[in-house]
């Protein structure tokens, strides 16, 4: 189960959904339902860095979760599918992200302690929460 957030920018009424949160049965997977899911869009090096993985370890289990992130540079929200590996209680792997405007390493922020971002569009600062949290699965 997840939360989905409504931004809207108050110059240009550009408007952003971003998603926290896992959908139903899409944690604690096999690296074979990852790979072969038509639903999860992995970067390449994330499924070169599973296969790689899979070939050393035999009971890995994958833990997929969309994550919101906010640049500490130049304040654009993005939400991204973070991907742990796992082989019983030891984190292999985990996604990391840079930001795609400035190459800044991304930090997972609390949605709830936003008050406002940069609009991607017009690049105002009146990019805020306009609507409140909604369930999806």
């Amino acid at each position: 189960m997840g939360y989905s957030y409504l931004f809207t920018c108050r110059k240009c009424n550009h408007s952003q959904q971003l998603y926290e949160g896992w959908r139903f049965m899409e944690h604690d997977q096999t690296p074979e339902s990852i790979m072969n899911s038509n639903q999860i869009k992995l970067h390449y090096k994330t499924r070169q860095k599973i296969k790689a993985l899979a070939q050393s370890h035999e009971q890995l289990q994958l833990k997929t979760e969309y994550k919101i992130y906010r640049c500490h540079r130049c304040l654009q929200l993005s939400d991204k599918l973070v991907v742990a590996v796992w082989n019983g209680d030891h984190l292999l792997h985990q996604t990391q992200f840079k930001c795609a405007n400035c190459n800044t390493r991304l930090k997972h922020t609390n949605i709830h302690r936003v008050k406002f971002a940069i609009c991607p569009k017009c690049k105002s600062k009146l990019f805020e929460k306009s609507k409140a949290l909604m369930l999806w699965n």
